[in-house]
């Protein structure tokens, strides 16, 4: 992939955190901490919804783009099971809404509940569509759908206050689906000549049989994944308040800086290495690939780390401890894309049941640390939770990878991995006692880094160099 496309697709969540920075202060200054706090069970709803009902067959239509000589007929095989699985479940659901809607935001409102199962239709809509982008390498396009929906977000929330209306749940939930909707609309209309051959397709059978068998497994590591991502929430809301949820949500929401790194570079990455193992490209040069992003994931939770102290220019009193919460929560997207370099002979041996396995591992782990240290610690607690379960899953992908695929050095991985989760978590327990120590500790970390990985650094220079001038060049310093 060149570095015009990356940079495409590199577009949309660098726009959608800006203006993300925007929007979470308006949120938290608008509305209740309660419905601040209902508004990330809402999130954790839509994901849970949507990884319940792909069946895996997203990252099997990934997986088998390149070597399919029917691709029409590919999208409609991995669509079309999901899709009936979702009615399917919204029937049966239906019945209970008022209990479901009560148990999910404490309130048993039959219209929360249809606008959440609305909500997670239109992602689930999204999910493939932004696949068929992905996958032709329309950077652009896919970044333009991503941003239109965040900029009409921004603009709902500031009628909302420019114009003093009801600032209550409800109008937070009808904002998110109005949202989730526009992303929706726009991925029809920028893939309508992919997908409208599709509608049309006949399916084979087999090939509907073959997907599944390559995504079975994934249903459940999603599942797990979904746990291991929703722990801390789900924990929150057992045995602490919505105020902590509160603050917790916030912080995960600052930490969407962290989840650009790792939707451009998950983005991009699955296509390439697939791409590279189809075509027989040694596959050594993803060692350093690791190395590099180890680097950038090292100096931005060091900048974020050093400079957390903006938020409370930004936030009410109440959210006070957010900023030594931030770099806890970036743990997660941060190893999350780390691991998507190491984990990678998982993938091209096709032995997706030890993501099951992996991911079950550290969601139990994520769950015992939550009953540890959520009653007594809250946000604090289930912050530090996060990062520690997280931790364990990028180890244990990396190892898993190493041993069905091929070795790999991985010392300087663990070794800086235990560094930045450590700092991160001391401080989030002991930040607050020495606020300047934390926030200097930080930058005393990140003039180490840049000392350190000081020849990663010219290799990316020098792949930068060499796309400006061979624009064909492949991605991969």
């Amino acid at each position: 992939m060149t570095l015009n496309k990356i940079l495409g697709f590199a577009l949309g969540p660098v726009a959608g955190a800006a203006f993300g920075l925007i929007t979470v202060p308006i949120v938290a200054w608008a509305f209740s901490a309660a419905d601040v706090g209902r508004l990330n069970i809402l999130l954790v709803t839509q994901s849970f919804g949507l990884l319940l009902v792909v069946l895996g067959l997203d990252q099997a239509y990934v997986r088998e783009f390149h070597e399919s000589k029917n691709r029409a007929r590919l999208l409609k095989a991995c669509f079309a099971p999901g899709f009936v699985f979702l009615l399917l479940g919204a029937a049966l659901t239906i019945p209970f809404r008022r209990e479901l809607s009560n148990m999910l935001y404490g309130a048993p409102d039959s219209m929360f509940y249809w606008l959440t199962l609305a909500s997670v239709l239109a992602v689930f809509v999204s999910r493939f569509l932004s696949l068929i982008l992905r996958m032709q390498e329309r950077g652009l396009a896919f970044s333009m759908s991503q941003v239109v929906p965040k900029a009409l977000l921004l603009l709902l929330l500031g009628g909302v206050v420019l114009f003093d209306l009801p600032r209550s749940f409800r109008v937070l939930l009808w904002m998110s689906f109005l949202s989730t909707l526009v992303v929706a609309a726009v991925y029809a209309w920028n893939t309508r000549g992919s997908w409208l051959p599709a509608v049309s397709a006949v399916l084979d059978k087999n090939e509907v049989k073959s997907l599944l068998e390559f995504g079975f497994p994934l249903i459940f590591s999603g599942l797990a994944f979904w746990g291991l991502a929703a722990a801390a929430t789900i924990a929150l809301r057992t045995w602490s308040t919505l105020d902590n949820l509160a603050i917790y949500s916030v912080a995960n929401s600052f930490a969407g800086a962290a989840v650009v790194l790792q939707s451009i570079f998950t983005v991009v990455w699955a296509p390439t290495v697939y791409k590279w193992s189809a075509q027989g490209v040694d596959l050594q040069v993803v060692d350093r690939v690791a190395l590099q992003i180890l680097a950038l994931i090292g100096v931005f939770l060091a900048l974020c780390g050093a400079f957390s102290w903006v938020c409370d220019w930004l936030l009410p009193a109440h959210y006070a401890h957010v900023k030594y919460l931030v770099p806890c929560m970036m743990m997660q997207p941060l190893l999350y894309t780390l691991s998507e370099v190491t984990c990678v002979g998982i993938a091209i041996q096709r032995r997706t049941i030890w993501t099951v396995w992996i991911t079950l591992a550290a969601m139990v782990t994520n769950m015992l640390l939550c009953m540890l240290l959520v009653p007594r610690h809250g946000a604090t607690g289930a912050a530090a939770a996060n990062a520690l379960a997280f931790t364990v899953f990028f180890v244990a992908r990396t190892e898993v990878s190493a041993r069905i695929w091929r070795p790999f050095p991985r010392a300087q991985l663990y070794f800086a991995i235990v560094v930045f989760v450590g700092l991160a978590v001391a401080m989030a327990f002991w930040g607050d006692r020495a606020p300047i120590l934390a926030h200097a500790t930080w930058g005393m970390l990140l003039v180490a880094l840049l000392y350190v990985f000081r020849d990663q650094w010219r290799a990316m220079l020098e792949f930068v160099k060499r796309s400006r001038l061979q624009p064909g060049h492949q991605a991969g310093a």
